[in-house]
């Protein structure tokens, strides 16, 4: 019997003063990771990021709300924000060292923008403000609902959405990824703004802007099966 491909979780970090900060995770994250046939393993930060990578076969880097740095991408914050070092120092080993081993990684909303920046990638530091004629990306309503539909403009090399297809997405993001060399926009919304991106070469590199985890659309479900059969291939090979 084949074991479960094992995907690593970044989780997020509270500010309650130690000893009592926690490591928090939405649970719709590793159910969505065990409903597409894999085995969650939520990785506390620390200087194990090779450790960790021996032991999982995909590695994904959740949302959270918070911003990048905008030095991590070459540029000068233009307000303040609310960043998380530790954590965005964290993933980001995590990231470029998956990258290196080929290894599947899946960015969602702000793990995408990560990813992005990994790839050497910039961001849009506030839709409402940078982008003309942009819609409100991070709404009132709740991540359960469908807020727009968004189009696959190119063709991935790993996810089955043919080119030209529409889909339902939540949306809960003020910032965005610009267009890089680095990687291939697959989806944008009708505003214009990339909703999803995939390296260029490589292994398995997605980022996705929406929330897969919450089962809004059949996008979501296309996400998962994408990202679990790449690390039960790379689990195939490496183990």
């Amino acid at each position: 019997m084949s074991r479960l491909p094992r995907i690593g979780i970044t989780p997020d970090i509270n500010d309650i003063v130690a000893p009592e900060t926690e490591y928090v995770v939405r649970r719709n994250y590793a159910d969505a990771v065990s409903q597409a046939g894999g085995l969650p393993l939520i990785l506390p930060y620390g200087d194990i990021v090779e450790e960790y990578l021996d032991a999982i076969d995909g590695l994904l880097v959740t949302g959270g709300m918070f911003d990048i740095d905008p030095a991590l991408y070459r540029q000068t914050a233009r307000k303040p924000y609310v960043v998380k070092p530790v954590r965005t120092e964290f993933e980001r080993a995590m990231i470029e060292k998956a990258l290196s081993r080929r290894m599947p990684t899946l960015g969602v909303c702000n793990g995408m923008q990560l990813l992005a920046v990994c790839l050497g990638g910039q961001l849009v530091q506030d839709i409402s403000t940078e982008v003309g004629g942009a819609f409100e990306h991070k709404p009132e309503q709740s991540a359960t609902i469908a807020q727009h539909q968004i189009e696959i403009i190119a063709r991935s090399r790993h996810l089955v959405c043919p080119e030209g297809t529409s889909y339902a997405v939540n949306s809960v993001h003020h910032q965005a990824v610009l267009p890089s060399e680095a990687y291939k926009p697959i989806a944008v919304s009708p505003d214009g703004v990339i909703e999803a991106v995939e390296a260029n070469a490589g292994g398995f590199a997605v980022g996705v802007q929406w929330h897969p985890e919450y089962g809004v659309g059949q996008i979501d479900n296309i996400v998962w099966s994408g990202f679990l059969a790449a690390a039960k291939e790379y689990s195939l090979r490496h183990r």
